[in-house]
């Protein structure tokens, strides 16, 4: 006596699914092994908050990479090399890169990796208040002249690598022009920092106030009248 199943539908859809799942097993157990060069993106994690870094960092990795070439091809955008800064302190250090740090698509191997290492300056982060120079363009009109220049804030918090803020002697507006001026000049101008680590905590532009009066008449020297006479 036969026994039939008793949900046939339900055991010939296993046995597709079966199928199907050989299928794919034998295809990637048949597909050839093959090495490829990649370059793969550097991603930096847990930079420590008081630090920055200084130098320059490559954005790639060079991957020597050994497995299917379909999965190296396929998975190529979504690999990275990840490099864990916890606990990292202020000066040069080297981190070497593993495989371990490289997410990988399964049954892919790392033959070898350039560079080897990265090397990175960190440095702390500082805070220090830098007075605001106002940088003037142009000329009154004729019998006028700048009495006085003077911007609001005064100063301005700036933030950045320790060695960049000591050195920082002022902060230069964008220039404000006072052609043909009879009177004062007021104008909001934004500040330019020396370097792209450097930015200034407010957000605001800042106001620069341009003072224009009567140009001054010289006072005639008694060599100068005896001149005239």
């Amino acid at each position: 006596m036969k026994r039939r199943p008793r949900h046939p539908g339900l055991f010939l859809f296993a046995l597709v699914v079966a199928f199907f799942l050989w299928y794919a097993v034998a295809g990637q157990r048949r597909e050839r092994i093959s090495e490829r060069q990649v370059a793969v993106p550097l991603t930096l994690v847990n930079i420590p908050p008081d630090l920055v870094i200084t130098n320059n960092v490559p954005e790639t990795v060079s991957l020597r990479l050994r497995g299917a070439l379909s999965r190296i091809l396929s998975d190529g955008d979504s690999m990275q090399v990840v490099l864990d800064l916890a606990g990292a302190e202020p000066g040069t250090r080297t981190f070497p890169v593993k495989p371990a740090q490289i997410k990988l698509p399964p049954d892919v191997s790392v033959v070898s990796i350039d560079p080897p290492e990265i090397e990175l300056h960190l440095e702390r982060l500082q805070v220090r208040q830098v007075p605001v120079r106002p940088v003037i363009e142009g000329e009154p009109a004729p019998g006028f002249q700048v009495t006085g220049v003077r911007t609001v804030p005064s100063a301005l918090a700036v933030q950045g690598p320790e060695s960049l803020v000591d050195g920082l002697e002022s902060v230069e507006t964008t220039p404000v022009r006072v052609d043909g001026a009879t009177g004062p000049v007021e104008a909001a101008a934004q500040t330019r920092l020396p370097h792209p680590l450097l930015r200034s905590l407010s957000g605001v532009p800042v106001l620069v106030v341009v003072e224009i009066g009567p140009a001054s008449t010289p006072v005639p020297t008694p060599a100068s009248r005896r001149r005239r006479r």
